[in-house]
């Protein structure tokens, strides 16, 4: 049988060389965007791992370190400091480092080093009580441009013993000082937050890897059934057929592998320089082992085989059954599929340390497998009602045809109602970021540092002194703390520079010298929401333009393989005098009915997914204008595979050697 395959590929004609390409093109994109996704999944977890020490956990036993933390800011860049005493004499080393802090010494990043030579002293070098000794290495650095600073502190050092408001989540604003008997190795809040929210985009974008990986697998399927028939029905055994189709399907898919791993290799450097949580990122953050690498493209080949090896087994088994085609199996809902959607649920609930990214995760998967695992029983129900209800024989047809045969019917319209999903979702989360971004930029001219309530009077008065002594035209004023903040315990500074572009650095610089401000945890807030709306908008549109791809190739595709798995119905119908017009209007119906319920569903699944990001009003340009965009896909979807299908149809319908 060695050849064999290549020769029966080579025989088969035009229809060979999609089933040569996609399989390929399925296998390289697949295999490309998995280890994408296992990189930035990596990456985040080396993040988290390099930056768990600095939240401190109170001591156990004797306490051998007093800890601190904050932010300050260069213009919109947060500059993480850590401040560190020693409460004995011989303290334990930073990790990574093989050393401690003396007080009046300053470490920093290279990144923070660089801005302090480029910028004068009153901007930014002043805010730091020492000497510059140590250049941070990168193994304490969550992002190679990473601002950092570890500053070496006295126990009684007035920093080291003065109460410093909580943070409701971003443990880096604010760090109290803690006494501590070794380094922490438990991520905070947010750095297991985008994890999560990682996993949340590997989910999102497997939704259109999914139907990728089923065009692929049952591309021309029935062509591939009838040489298996005709193998069987010619003397080869079981074992000869399922090896030849496991040598085609291996070798085939293997390749797409082969080019995805080699493509990752190719644009990982590029990949380094996408921006997540404000930074880029160390290539070995996302350079994935050897032996992982080859575990995901020995379990694409393998996903790929098994999916098309399933659409052959009748014709192993049942040989005349696979030409006579005397019965169709009725679809029903894949309830085992709901297996695989509560484990899910059930280990992220368990995995996660954010309710909020959590519930979001529940609807994508509920909702967008769910989706996959019914819309066949849907479109199965939509066959029969059409069918029944059908007043000409063009709906009549379709009727029929969409419930005999509605897997294929699914693989067609499936990517593009994925893509809908995908849009829906994006698009509601979309609305609900740029409200929060319009809520930054109002108070993007101010600082505001929350002061202890009792200080409050004294520490306004003092840094209006300042700030008028240093050149810098300002308003202070006292206010309310944030919401989450005891009012009767804290209040918060607001510093309104006059000329925020020139003086907003200075004015940091000027209050941070004269200790007379807290953490600005305005920006503690408002900072890293802006940070996820960016790096949303970044992944939104780069999985949504995958979607629509996949959308658009398997509505061509599937189109024209469900024609040709049809050809004995449809010559049939030639035969027998149905004009090609009603054949013709018969298969639109079958694109645009499923189309548009799937679709439509799926629309609002992914709105309804996208608005557990936050309460939103729907009718916004952003939101309405990927909606559009997407309604503009399934217009040209349609219209394509429309165009494409016809020369098809006219000549399976037609020819009589299109009869296998």
């Amino acid at each position: 049988m060695r050849g064999l395959w290549l020769r029966l590929l080579r025989g088969s004609g035009s229809a060979a060389r999609l089933e040569i390409a996609l399989p390929v093109a399925a296998g390289a994109v697949i295999t490309l965007i998995a280890l994408l996704l296992l990189g930035l999944q990596q990456g985040l977890d080396h993040r988290a791992d390099r930056t768990a020490w600095r939240t401190p956990e109170p001591a156990a036993g004797t306490a051998t370190v007093l800890q601190a933390g904050r932010l300050d800011y260069i213009g919109e860049r947060p500059i993480t400091v850590i401040e560190l005493a020693a409460l004995t004499a011989d303290p334990p080393d930073v990790p990574g480092t093989g050393d401690f802090p003396e007080p009046g010494e300053v470490w920093v990043s290279p990144a923070l080093a660089s801005l302090i030579d480029d910028m004068s002293a009153d901007h930014l070098a002043q805010r730091f009580p020492g000497e510059i000794t140590t250049e941070i290495a990168n193994a304490l650095l969550e992002s190679p441009d990473e601002l950092l600073a570890i500053v070496g502190r006295a126990p009684d050092d007035p920093a080291m013993t003065a109460e410093r408001p909580p943070h409701q989540w971003n443990d880096a604003a604010s760090l109290r000082p803690t006494a501590i008997d070794q380094w922490s190795t438990t991520p905070d809040l947010y750095q297991t937050t985008y994890r999560d929210i990682a996993l949340l985009v590997a989910v999102l974008t497997a939704l259109p890897l999914v139907g990728l990986g089923g065009l692929a697998a049952r591309l021309t399927a029935a062509r591939r059934q009838r040489r298996t028939a005709t193998l069987r029905l010619l003397g080869a055994s079981t074992g000869q057929v399922a090896r030849l189709a496991a040598v085609e399907l291996t070798v085939l898919a293997g390749a797409g592998a082969l080019v995805g791993a080699a493509l990752h290799q190719v644009l990982l450097p590029l990949a380094t320089q996408a921006t997540i949580k404000g930074g880029t990122w160390f290539q070995s953050d996302l350079r994935l082992d050897p032996w992982l690498t080859l575990v995901v493209a020995i379990a694409v080949v393998a996903v790929l085989n098994l999916g098309a090896l399933s659409g052959l087994l009748p014709a192993v088994r049942d040989p005349l059954g696979t030409y006579r085609r005397s019965r169709q199996v009725r679809t029903r809902p894949r309830w085992w599929s709901l297996v695989f959607i509560a484990a899910a649920v059930v280990l992220f609930w368990l995995r996660s340390s954010n309710p909020f990214v959590t519930i979001a995760f529940t609807v994508v998967v509920v909702l967008g497998w769910g989706l996959l695992a019914v819309s066949p029983w849907l479109i199965y129900g939509l066959g029969r009602l059409l069918s029944r209800t059908a007043r000409s024989p063009q709906g009549f047809l379709a009727g029929r045809r969409l419930s005999d045969d509605p897997q294929s019917a699914w693989r067609a319209v499936g990517g593009l109602a994925l893509a809908g999903f995908i849009s829906g979702f994006v698009a509601a989360g979309l609305a609900a970021g740029i409200g929060n971004a319009d809520a930054y930029a109002a108070g993007a001219e101010r600082i505001d540092a929350v002061v202890a309530a009792a200080d409050i009077d004294s520490a306004a008065s003092e840094a209006a002194t300042a700030l008028d002594a240093a050149g810098i035209t300002a308003t202070v004023a006292a206010t309310a703390p944030p919401a989450w903040l005891d009012a009767a315990d804290w209040a918060t500074l607001a510093v309104t520079v006059d000329d925020p572009d020139a003086d907003m650095d200075r004015a940091r610089t000027v209050l941070a010298a004269s200790g007379l401000t807290g953490p600005e945890l305005r920006l503690s807030d408002d900072l890293p929401t802006m940070w996820l709306l960016q790096d949303g908008i970044v992944i939104g549109f780069l999985i949504m333009p995958i979607a629509a791809l996949v959308g658009l190739a398997a509505m061509v595709i599937g189109a024209i393989a469900r024609v040709l798995a049809q050809r004995d119905t449809l010559l049939g119908l030639h035969l027998a005098g149905t004009p090609q017009r009603v054949l013709l209007a018969a298969q639109r119906r079958e694109m645009l009915l499923p189309t548009a319920l799937v679709g439509g569903i799926a629309v609002v699944a992914g709105l309804a997914g996208g608005t557990t990001l936050g309460s939103v009003d729907l009718l916004n340009p952003a939101t309405l204008g990927v909606l559009a965009g997407l309604l503009v896909l399934a217009a040209a979807a349609v219209f394509a595979a429309d165009r494409a299908v016809r020369p098809v149809l006219a000549r399976v319908s037609t020819d009589l050697a299109e009869r296998e």
